[in-house]
């Protein structure tokens, strides 16, 4: 089964350059990235601080230049500890011509989640390093020219990839997947569901089973309790409907599933370490600074 529900419908860049760039602080309305796919390739540099990032429910900490790729149609998330990183999701369907052909056998593996691709630590000596600055450098400034630069980047990022034998193809288990379809299940209809009432055992139900299994393998596959993921997400569509939507406190928490507005104060605070205030009125100010 696929994880449509989970799927990022954002359109990143433009259909005639599917590229686009992030920049992400702690101001940002997606600063703790949520469990998600999409079927472009990303890739993802720690500026500063740490990011704990999840590929597949798998674990790695990721330092200040240390460089994560994530394939299309992996399930991701991230969560940061006092970082800065930088992204990159693009379409890799742009390298190559349509149909079949040489270079198209390179990308799919890239693009179909068969491939696991190795971490770049800023204390290897690689040209990826290079590659990415280049890649990053040029879609963060947008100089004259900056589409051809970024198409030869991304070319030369692939390449590297290969030649220095970064890319393995991943060992699938049917349990696994078993497991994934559960997981997948859950989160979609939380997706659906978020502003409604949700119990643990409303969850055990959708499931269809036990509440104590359902905690354990929650938490092992999302890094959260069901009811912590509900809250998470709840927290996280609250901002963006603040930074987006130009929401005040009170609408954002009662759009968004919570009905008290102590309570969603309390847990946006342990989950942002601001008050909704304090986060409002940082998003306003990082607006500000960004016109003209």
């Amino acid at each position: 089964m696929k994880e449509l529900h989970l799927k990022e419908e954002k359109q990143h860049g433009l259909p005639d350059f599917p590229v686009q760039y992030y920049n992400v602080d702690s101001s940002h309305p997606r600063y703790e990235m949520a469990l998600h796919w999409h079927r472009e390739f990303e890739i993802v540099r720690v500026k500063s601080g740490e990011l704990a990032l999840y590929v597949n429910n798998v674990s790695e900490v990721l330092r200040a230049g240390d460089i994560a790729f994530i394939g299309g149609g992996m399930m991701h998330r991230a969560e940061p500890h006092d970082a800065v990183y930088e992204c990159v999701v693009f379409d890799l369907n742009m390298l190559c011509r349509h149909g079949s052909g040489r270079i198209t056998s390179y990308i799919l593996p890239l693009l179909s989640g068969e491939a696991e691709i190795s971490r770049i630590r800023a204390s290897e000596q690689s040209g990826i390093h290079a590659a990415v600055d280049a890649f990053f450098s040029c879609l963060a400034a947008e100089g004259r020219y900056f589409e051809l630069k970024a198409y030869s980047a991304a070319g030369e990022i692939v390449f590297l990839l290969y030649r220095e034998d970064r890319i393995k193809l991943s060992k699938k288990h049917l349990h696994g997947n078993h497991r994934k379809e559960t997981i997948t299940m859950l989160i979609e209809w939380i997706e659906q569901n978020y502003t409604e009432r949700i119990t643990l055992e409303t969850l055990s139900e959708v499931a269809k089973i036990g509440e104590k299994y359902l905690c354990r393998f929650f938490k092992e596959y999302t890094g959260n309790t069901p009811i912590d993921y509900v809250n998470r997400l709840r927290v996280e569509r609250a901002c963006l409907k603040m930074a987006e939507a130009n929401r005040n406190v009170t609408e954002a928490a009662f759009e968004s599933g919570f009905n008290d507005i102590s309570y969603f104060s309390k847990i946006f605070k342990r989950y942002k370490g601001m008050t909704p205030r304090e986060y409002r009125h940082a998003v306003e100010l990082h607006a500000a600074s960004q016109k003209p």
